[in-house]
């Protein structure tokens, strides 16, 4: 039986800074930010860009020759453009320039992310140590500012994700899964995207056919596994998220079909702060709840016992003042900063 996302990680650590841990025990939510302002410079591209190809080929190669016998495609204009090999990477390569200008430059496509960490694939000692104290590496991304790591307890967040979900279902499509990195074998690939994948070969099998397609019929498919698909580089983050797919409103098509099936689209809030001298759009996930599921606050490494203390002291004082029930520990990784 397959286990569920909480079976798998049952808590989630939410790396942050002084300011973003006041931000989240105040205003009792997390923020999902635009995916253009993520870590990532290839945020949701890496699959569009080197995943997706591989699809594309394994379409066209199947489809070619029938295509030929059909009359679809003309052998003398194959033998004018250099032959097979060279028409099946020109089809690519438009296919992959339209998709990136109708999902990316035309924004049809606007993830907004939340990112958790786990424990998950680690040694059982390794993943007791971490689950304590956290990542070096994430401590080091804090480390001017000390840092402090927020853990959820997964099976609750997940309940009120699915609250969210409900109350905004007309506004906005939102998934919890955890990522998918390019060094995983690809029977992780497509155990995890196998009917997405389906569905995107059935739309370029159709295209290639002359059926005209938008392609808002492969959207929520494609942006499934592009906001789930990572470099391998980001692999011992092994991370969760939270990706929220605001309905693309000024997209007349797109519109349109989704109120053939009986669905009124509205709008979901944007909110902006201020990062750098630019204005990042965000959505609050949460706003209105109660109470987050937080199980526990790890104060990331200080330079000295007094200082420690000062940190631990402070987040009770804040978390006592909101009414959250959390331990409060320090990490023990003797990180300088």
């Amino acid at each position: 039986m397959t286990k569920s996302l909480a079976e798998v990680h049952p808590e989630l650590f939410h790396y942050t800074n002084a300011k973003g841990l006041a931000g989240i025990i105040e205003s009792k939510s997390i923020w999902a930010t635009h995916y253009a302002y993520l870590n990532d410079s290839e945020e949701i591209r890496f699959f569009l860009k080197h995943r997706l190809p591989n699809l594309l080929r394994a379409v066209v190669n199947e489809s070619f020759d029938e295509l030929i016998v059909k009359g679809m495609i003309k052998q003398s204009v194959i033998d004018q453009q250099g032959g097979k090999e060279k028409v099946i990477n020109s089809f690519i390569q438009k296919t992959q320039d339209a998709n990136e200008k109708i999902l990316i430059n035309d924004a049809l496509a606007e993830p907004y992310i939340a990112s958790f960490c786990t424990t998950f694939g680690l040694e059982k000692g390794i993943y007791d140590q971490v689950a304590k104290h956290g990542l070096l590496s994430q401590w080091r991304g804090y480390g001017h500012e000390g840092g402090y790591a927020i853990v959820f307890d997964t099976k609750q967040f997940y309940g009120l994700l699915k609250d969210v979900g409900e109350k905004m279902k007309n506004s906005m499509h939102a998934f919890f899964a955890d990522v998918v990195y390019s060094s995983d074998p690809d029977s992780k690939f497509i155990e995890e995207f196998g009917e997405d994948l389906i569905v995107i070969k059935d739309f370029f099998d159709a295209h290639l056919n002359g059926e005209e397609k938008n392609l808002d019929k492969i959207y929520f498919s494609l942006m499934y596994c592009a906001c789930r698909y990572k470099h391998w580089g980001f692999r011992e983050e092994n991370e969760v998220r939270v990706v929220v797919l605001p309905y693309p409103l000024h997209h007349e098509k797109f519109d349109k079909d989704m109120k053939a099936e009986g669905i009124t689209l509205g709008k979901i809030s944007r909110k902006f702060y201020p990062r750098a001298g630019a204005l990042v759009p965000y959505i609050d996930l949460f706003d209105g709840v109660t109470t987050l599921p937080i199980k526990r606050i790890i104060v990331g490494p200080t330079k000295d016992k007094q200082e420690e203390n000062r940190r631990i002291n402070t987040v009770n004082m804040l978390i006592k003042k909101h009414g959250i029930k959390a331990d409060v520990t320090a990490s023990d990784i003797p990180f300088a900063g």
